[in-house]
């Protein structure tokens, strides 16, 4: 994926119209800091839309909650679903998101920032290993 497919497809027509839905009142976006979310284009295009995306320092994956599921999502599919064949890939990644993600989850995985912001503030925006 390159930037001007990131900003056209992803951010357009994707998370623009998503959180002018759901979160007409206001919202904060988190992504990683690779370049092509950082690019000109895509930072012209998140302050020219209102997009309130929040930066983190560039070394701290802990700030980013998305992480421990996607960690816990290929811990699964590796000892759970084992998969041999892309329908069963597709099948198990479902599974996953049907079985073990819900709110209480998720709630947990965001509420994990206040343990680790600290940390990372501390370590002057590197990793904290938690």
């Amino acid at each position: 994926m390159d930037m001007q497919f990131y900003v056209a497809e992803i951010l357009s027509n994707g998370l623009l119209p998503f959180i002018q839905e759901k979160f007409p009142d206001g919202h904060r976006f988190q992504q990683e800091n690779d370049p092509k979310y950082t690019s000109r284009l895509a930072s012209s295009f998140t302050t020219e839309n209102g997009i309130n995306w929040w930066k983190t320092p560039p070394e701290s994956r802990d700030l980013n909650p998305i992480k421990l599921l996607w960690h816990e999502l290929k811990h699964f599919l590796r000892t759970i679903v084992k998969p041999r064949s892309k329908e069963e890939l597709v099948n198990g990644i479902r599974r996953f998101w049907e079985e073990k993600v819900d709110v209480a989850k998720s709630t947990k995985t965001i509420e994990h920032l206040q343990k680790v912001l600290p940390i990372v503030v501390e370590c002057q925006g590197r990793a904290s290993g938690h």
